[in-house]
């Protein structure tokens, strides 16, 4: 079957695939089979499965991953910069991934900013710029990575000309510029104030995108349970307009961790909301946020769940006697037009 899957695989997609893998259950099984045929075991998965799209649940039964070349060149065609003419179909060029919304001058303005206003906490291993490897993060924030290796991730998928336009370093005895790996970036995000990176961030989109758009969204995020960033973003396309992190201070007893309400109430405090609208899920619906985003002189549109009773009743009481949405005078016309007739 191995054999044949190459051939097969071109015939339908029009590529060869170039590694296979595959997954033994440990409780079971040793994995002897695969072994005996050359397949290279790399280790133990950490016991998820998916449950929907980009979520999993632990299930405690991790299984051993199992890999195999289907070509000699699979490594380096799997590490190189640029995949080879052969094999680029296989390219998925609408990915998010590949999405970097930013011109070059705005790209250069970001990192401009950063570089003028937040100083680097690192004092040794600089062979990346700080600024550099914060628009790489701030970018991967607000196109919603949620974790350190869906960030790294997405900076690999920076084209050769974003790595220049970013000033990352060449690569030794070899043509292109390097990207900064996990470890850089996880040494450089422990050590630096989360606070004084969001300021850096929202005194950029304040100064660059201008007035606020008309229907803003608010969200929160939690990155390995560790870091929470909480966005104001764009309606319609997206683009973030605001951003904050919660105080980077351990979650004890006698201490209590910032939540999103408290991110967002300081988010507001921040912004101009003039005409704007800011809609959020039902853990933003108070009286506090309310009344922040009125203090801002916006308006508001936050989703009520029946959790919260009193408001409820009172909001379901009010749409029976007045409706949602205006009823024009030709819908009413029709409607008594068709009750006299019956």
């Amino acid at each position: 079957a191995l054999r044949a899957l190459p051939g097969q695989w071109k015939l339908k997609y029009g590529y060869s695939p170039v590694l296979a893998e595959t997954f033994s259950d440990i409780e079971q099984f040793e994995g002897t089979c695969y072994k005996a045929a050359g397949w290279e075991a790399l280790g133990l998965t950490q016991g998820f499965a998916r449950h929907r799209m980009d979520y999993y649940q632990p299930h405690g039964r991790p299984k051993k991953l199992w890999i195999k070349p289907l070509n000699r060149n699979a490594r380096r065609i799997l590490t190189g910069m640029d995949l080879p003419p052969a094999y680029r179909k296989a390219l998925n060029t609408q990915s998010p991934e590949r999405d970097l919304p930013l011109k070059r001058g705005q790209l250069e303005s970001l990192q401009g900013y950063l570089t003028e206003h937040f100083k680097d906490p690192r004092r040794n291993n600089r062979s990346f710029r700080v600024s550099s490897l914060l628009v790489i993060v701030a970018r991967a924030l607000f196109g919603g990575r949620d974790n350190l290796a869906a960030i790294q991730r997405y900076g690999q998928f920076l084209t050769p000309s974003q790595r220049e336009w970013l000033g990352l370093p060449r690569k030794k005895n070899a043509k292109g510029r390097k990207v900064p790996s996990y470890t850089a970036l996880r040494n450089l995000l422990i050590q630096i104030d989360p606070q004084a990176f969001a300021s850096c961030l929202s005194g950029w989109l304040q100064a660059n995108l201008g007035t606020l758009p008309r229907a803003l969204a608010i969200d929160g995020k939690w990155i390995r349970d560790r870091a929470l960033s909480v966005c104001l973003s764009d309606h319609e396309s997206g683009a973030p307009v605001a951003v904050d992190f919660a105080a980077n201070k351990p979650k004890s007893e006698a201490h209590k961790r910032e939540g999103e309400q408290t991110v967002a109430l300081r988010l507001y405090q921040k912004c101009e909301l003039k005409n704007a609208t800011v809609t959020g899920d039902a853990l933003n619906n108070n009286k506090a946020q309310a009344a922040a985003i009125l203090k801002a002189r916006g308006d508001y549109f936050l989703q009520l769940k029946d959790e919260n009773r009193h408001a409820y009743k009172a909001a379901a009481k009010i749409a029976e006697t007045s409706p949602f949405l205006p009823i024009s005078n030709k819908s009413i016309r029709a409607t008594d037009a068709s009750t006299s007739e019956q």
